[in-house]
């Protein structure tokens, strides 16, 4: 345990904290315990259940994203609002920059665009690290903004365009890059395998760097693309070789959105996963959310931005593998 380390994370949401206040943001700490949690293929909630005194039982998860719950306070009105709190997802890799229980920040504007997501995201660190008084390196250089059609081209000169929805273009591309395919593999699993082992470790090296506007399929629940509705308005941030934020331009339409649950529950299924009904009180209350952006950003990460940690148990009270090999 690093107590130098723990006082630096106090600070640091000391700050970040003072930042959203100073600009009017309200925050809100939202039901960890709920009864329906994010549909995501690839997140895992903690499964329980709540009973009531009289015996009645429902079955309830730890969320994995205050998402849903921050969606609707926006359709309820709710301007600008933050929420900083743990977040628990199982079945992730303890490598060092994941943990079941991690501290999670997101934050929601209405009548906003991914534009103003990445302004607040480079201000909010570059705050901090004025008033922290440790300027990471890595951060004081310019901050970049690029596409992931640009990434493509930039990293391995392929034009990402005609490949959407064409399996067998992006099967080609996946072989000659070494990859294994195999007749299992849709579309996203071959997007993967490409950008995982030869565009994202290069983000973030150089300088900070803003990834935007994802092929549709890959943003489940990010608004199309006013100029390509082939691409969703969807952004994740990275320095130092870690991806520490992930936002979108809000889908506030119940009708595409319910499609894409059903992908999503689809997938599941193909997976082998549990599945479970739909948040309708959430569809029912999306289209109200209007022209919203939305964003999420791990700060047990940026604490180790900050403090040049190499894990996230250097940054944390307790780590899994203590807290769970007594």
């Amino acid at each position: 345990m690093n107590i130098l380390n723990l006082r630096a994370r106090a600070e640091i949401v000391r700050l970040i904290r003072a930042w959203f206040h100073e600009r009017g943001f309200v925050e809100m700490h939202t039901a960890r315990l709920v009864g329906v949690p994010g549909q995501e293929p690839h997140l895992e909630p903690f499964w329980t259940e709540v009973v009531e005194a009289n015996g009645t039982s429902h079955p309830a998860a730890l969320i994995t994203s205050p998402e849903y719950a921050m969606k609707r306070l926006v359709a309820s009105g709710m301007e600008k609002a933050y929420d900083l709190g743990p977040c628990f997802r199982n079945n992730e890799p303890w490598d060092g920059t994941h943990d079941p229980e991690f501290l999670m920040l997101e934050w929601y504007r209405r009548d906003a665009e991914l534009s103003d997501l990445m302004d607040d995201t480079e201000n909010l660190v570059m705050n901090v690290a004025r008033e922290f008084r440790v300027e990471p390196a890595s951060i004081m250089r310019s901050w970049r903004r690029i596409t992931v059609e640009e990434a493509f081209k930039e990293y391995l000169n392929v034009e990402l365009t005609p490949l959407l929805e064409n399996h067998d273009a992006i099967a080609k591309l996946a072989v000659s890059l070494g990859q294994t395919v195999t007749d299992e593999d849709s579309w996203d699993d071959l997007f993967f395998k490409i950008f995982l082992t030869h565009i994202e470790p290069k983000l973030g090296i150089e300088q900070p760097t803003f990834l935007y506007k994802y092929p549709a399929c890959m943003a489940a629940l990010a608004r199309r693309s006013k100029d390509d509705p082939r691409y969703a308005d969807r952004v994740e941030l990275y320095i130092d070789g870690l991806e520490l934020a992930n936002g979108f331009a809000e889908l506030s339409d119940p009708v595409e959105q319910r499609a894409r649950f059903e992908e999503e529950r689809e997938l599941r299924t193909k997976l082998g996963k549990k599945t479970w009904e739909f948040d309708e009180k959430f569809l029912t209350e999306l289209p109200k959310m209007g022209n919203a952006a939305g964003i999420a950003f791990g700060i047990d990460r940026l604490v180790m931005l900050f403090t040049g940690a190499t894990s996230i148990n250097e940054v944390i009270p307790f780590s899994a593998r203590e807290r769970f090999n007594p």
